[in-house]
C-alpha cells in the first residue's frame, strides 16, 4: 500500500484496524484498554473506527498495547554516506574575522 495515494480517512481507518488487531491479540476489551491507557472508552472506539483522534491519545493506547514500535520510523536518524558528508564539509564556508579599525591597539606617544 502506498500511503501517499490513500486519503487521510483511509489512513486513519488503517491505523484503527491495526490498533484493534493488537488489542484483540492482547486479549483486552476496549474498556480495559481505555482504563489502562487513562483515556475514555469512546476514544478507543473512535480510534478503532478510524475517526479523528489526537496523537497523544494514540500514543497512550499504543504504549499500553506495547506497540510503540509502530512509530519507530519517526525516530530513525537519517544515515549520511561518507561521500555525502565529505562533500558537505568541503562546501562549508570558512568564516574569517575582520578587525574593526576602532579595535586596533593604540601605541602610546613617544617621550622623545
Amino acid at each position: 500500500m502506498d500511503a501517499y495515494f490513500s486519503s487521510d480517512r483511509a489512513l486513519m481507518e488503517l491505523i484503527g484496524k491495526m490498533i484493534r488487531k493488537r488489542r484483540i491479540g492482547a486479549q483486552m476489551t476496549q474498556k480495559q484498554l481505555a482504563e489502562q491507557a487513562s483515556v475514555a472508552i469512546s476514544s478507543v472506539a473512535n480510534i478503532e473506527k478510524g475517526e479523528n483522534s489526537s496523537l497523544l491519545t494514540i500514543i497512550q493506547v499504543l504504549r499500553t498495547l506495547r506497540s510503540l514500535d509502530l512509530l519507530e520510523a519517526f525516530f530513525r536518524e537519517e544515515e549520511v554516506s561518507p561521500i555525502a558528508y565529505a562533500e558537505a564539509m568541503s562546501k562549508k564556508r570558512v568564516v574569517q574575522r575582520v578587525r574593526n579599525a576602532a579595535t586596533k591597539t593604540i601605541k602610546p606617544e613617544s617621550q622623545w
